[in-house]
């Protein structure tokens, strides 16, 4: 499904070199847990931890781990099903079509039905996951992503039926095992909701993630980072509006159906992991992921 080659990727990454994507498959087959993996797939992993080997290592424990334990974000991936169609109607999503001057691609997301009941965080999150990589099979590597919410229509009954475990593993699945490189994240339209979401997540957020985020209740200070000519046509930009985008991030990903039924196979299994057996983080049995219960019905929204 890979339409890049390795040839594009060394002459992209001049710190590339084939002894590093050698490294990383030797430890992967000594990991009997872990599924076999292409070479480019170990070139995303690399490039996202800047060509650290032992970083990348954790990271790619990390990924297929969570993605084995996160049934809700990760399993059920089919294009075609109805919750798939149905959630895609409900937030719009989209990587633009032009990068930064630095070469960043943004990824940018809106939730334009307001009707909570026909939210939900779990399908957003698989939304969201599915739209990056397709964009990774298609572009490879890009020096780093932006990712642009607009929470405008977001409301506290929005929070109130999200689990808290579901943002809580979410947030350390992003941090932990992200297959590329956050350069920003920026919420536009922010209110006291996004306040709220932000202050429950920062005491696991890492500190270099509260570095790039960024609250915006205007155009204006966002225009500061990311240029306007290469938004969408309804936030003021020169590009097609973000439900025009959507709808053709929609049948991109449909495109790749048989990607996300095969993908499924690659995940992680328990019973032949050596050592540290149900004591993995990622695994929801460490480090606190599991360790957030019940939902903001519970927290003070004053």
């Amino acid at each position: 499904m890979w339409k890049i080659t390795l040839e594009e990727e060394y002459k992209k990454n001049p710190e590339l070199k084939e002894e590093q994507i050698q490294e990383i498959q030797t430890w992967i087959k000594s990991q009997p847990h872990l599924p076999s993996i292409t070479d480019l797939d170990v070139v995303m992993f690399l490039q996202s931890c800047q060509f650290d080997l032992d970083q990348t290592k954790e990271t790619v424990e990390a990924y297929y781990t969570y993605r084995t334990s996160l049934t809700d974000f990760f399993s059920g991936r089919d294009p075609m099903s109805k919750e798939i169609q149905e959630i895609s109607k409900v937030i719009n999503v989209t990587i633009l079509p032009d990068p930064d001057k630095d070469g960043n691609r943004i990824m940018w997301g809106s939730l334009v039905d307001p009707d909570p009941n026909h939210y939900s965080f779990a399908l957003a999150v698989k939304y969201f996951t599915m739209t990056s990589e397709v964009f990774q099979l298609e572009h490879g590597t890009v020096p780093g992503f932006i990712v642009v919410y607009d929470v405008k229509n977001l409301s506290f009954s929005h929070l109130l039926k999200t689990p808290l475990t579901h943002i809580s593993k979410y947030t350390h699945y992003a941090q932990e095992a992200a297959s590329f490189p956050v350069k920003g994240i920026h919420y536009l339209n922010t209110n006291a909701v996004i306040d709220k979401l932000v202050s429950f997540v920062k005491p696991f957020v890492k500190s270099s993630i509260m570095e790039v985020l960024q609250l915006h209740s205007n155009l204006d200070t966002f225009f500061k980072f990311v240029p306007r000519e290469i938004v969408p046509k309804d936030y003021g930009g020169d590009q097609l509006t973000l439900k025009e985008m959507n709808d053709l991030n929609l049948r991109k990903i449909e495109d790749h159906r048989q990607f996300f039924l095969d993908e499924q196979k690659y995940r992680v299994d328990e019973s032949k992991r050596v050592g540290k057996k149900g004591k993995s983080s990622a695994s929801g049995n460490g480090n606190g992921v599991d360790g957030v219960k019940g939902s903001f019905k519970k927290l003070s929204i004053d």
